[in-house]
């Protein structure tokens, strides 16, 4: 899904068109939400409350007097607000590198194969006791490698030749560096996920973490649309700019974070507290 979607809906779109990659994507997506649907319901332990907006309210001071899960929220939407140069694609593919939609393919899968490297090879994950350290780190690794897709953009000269649906007048030296960046970007990411995942579903009573979850769906979801209008606004200057500068706020404005949340840093798996 993650590795081969992207890069097979470039190949759609360069042969077959848009109408029939995303003919694909709503048939598959329909397929996702049917088997959402036949899930059975799961009721929570402990103390419940009436779903509506005082159910709502309670949950949100129940996250404001929790700063360890705070923090990883905060954290993420640092980083997919300022590290998220996903739309810059289609014109590194048309101004930049070159190999038009194929070269937007991998791109996305690029990110996703680090994600699937890291996941292969996370066993030693699981001795890792504090938790919010590593969550520090994973997402400072994240901002220098979207800095580094920023370099190679940076240090490309603009491309030349007429937009092409393959690789075949691409810079592929440009394209094979941004595909590793990024694929670190998806492996940092994957390895803060991860982390930020387990303290959510460890430091949460049972009865509130459907609550922190659906917080949760709204800041992997929302931030990178943040991201994008960013992205969007800086692009104007130069291309290599949004990841560039991007990159290093996020390592900056984490720092400041974790400096601002010291018991973050003192996170332990063997106490988990929210």
């Amino acid at each position: 899904m993650l590795t081969v979607g992207p890069a097979l809906a470039g190949v759609l779109v360069a042969s077959v068109g848009f109408p029939l990659t995303y003919t694909v994507d709503v048939v598959l997506f329909s397929t996702a939400f049917l088997g959402i649907v036949t899930l059975p319901p799961i009721r929570p332990e402990g103390e419940t409350q009436r779903p509506g907006l005082e159910s709502l309210r309670f949950g949100l001071a129940f996250l404001k007097r929790s700063p360890n899960i705070r923090t990883t929220f905060v954290m993420d939407i640092v980083a997919m607000t300022f590290g998220m140069p996903r739309v810059l694609y289609p014109v590194v593919g048309t101004l930049v590198i070159g190999g038009g939609a194929v070269t937007v393919g991998v791109l996305s899968a690029s990110f996703a194969v680090g994600a699937l490297l890291s996941s292969v090879f996370s066993g030693r994950l699981g001795h890792v006791r504090r938790q919010g350290v590593a969550v520090r780190w994973a997402i400072t690794a994240y901002g220098l490698c979207i800095a580094a897709f920023g370099v190679v953009l940076l240090v490309t000269p603009a491309h030349g030749g007429a937009v092409t649906a393959g690789l075949d007048q691409a810079n592929l030296v440009a394209l094979g560096g941004a595909a590793v960046a990024l694929a670190g970007a998806g492996a940092s990411d994957n390895v803060s996920s991860i982390f930020r995942s387990t303290i959510l579903q460890s430091a949460a009573p049972d009865a509130m973490r459907g609550r922190l979850q659906g917080i949760f769906i709204v800041v992997v979801t929302g931030g990178p649309r943040v991201g994008d209008l960013f992205v969007g606004l800086v692009a104007g200057i130069a291309v290599f700019w949004p990841p560039l500068l991007g990159g290093l706020l996020v390592v900056a404005l984490v720092a400041l974070v974790a400096r601002l949340t010291p018991a973050f840093g003192r996170y332990a798996a063997e106490a988990p507290t929210p």
